[in-house]
């Protein structure tokens, strides 16, 4: 019961933040808001027993990749609202939607057991936590390398727009 409870208060806070992050005009706010979700994205990691996966998300993604982005932010005048059209909004829309249904469709495959592992891992070496990192949690271990690529374009985007406003 609690590990159904922790779990939907954590998938509400990460969504709500990276809302906050996609939809937020201040490149301050939506660095902080990135921040705080991958600091309860590793509430996830806690909820499976992967303490390590878990600490290893907060170092690495919170502090070190997320402290680069704000160094980086620095050079440039954060207080500048950014505004943002929306191309191609059918296209959008379609990824959403796609998204949306290729995650119910993970989350019912381990529900009904269709994708259900039996392995005990002891995670007491640096080679087993490999093992079940690459094993049990890599479809986590890939979403989490997804969001940094695209947070990462996200920040290259946002400072060529600045670079192009400074030019014209």
């Amino acid at each position: 019961m609690f590990e159904t409870i922790a779990f939907c208060l954590l998938s509400v806070l990460v969504l709500g933040f990276f809302l906050i992050s996609v939809l937020s005009t201040s490149v301050l706010y939506a660095i902080s808001s990135l921040a705080a979700a991958m600091v309860f994205l590793s509430g996830f990691y806690f909820l499976l027993n992967a303490e390590f996966i878990g600490a290893i998300q907060i170092i690495v993604y919170s502090g070190a990749i997320l402290g680069l982005y704000s160094f980086a932010m620095m050079f440039f005048d954060a207080s500048i609202k950014v505004k943002e059209s929306l191309k191609g909004k059918r296209i959008f829309i379609f990824a959403v939607i796609f998204s949306a249904v290729l995650l119910v469709s993970i989350i019912m495959g381990y529900e009904f057991g269709l994708n259900e592992t039996s392995e005990v891992y002891s995670l007491d070496s640096t080679q087993q936590i490999g093992f079940a990192l690459f094993t049990k949690y890599m479809l986590a271990f890939e979403f989490m390398a997804i969001l940094l690529l695209i947070a990462l374009i996200c920040a290259i985007v946002l400072t060529q727009k600045n670079i192009k406003k400074d030019e014209q």
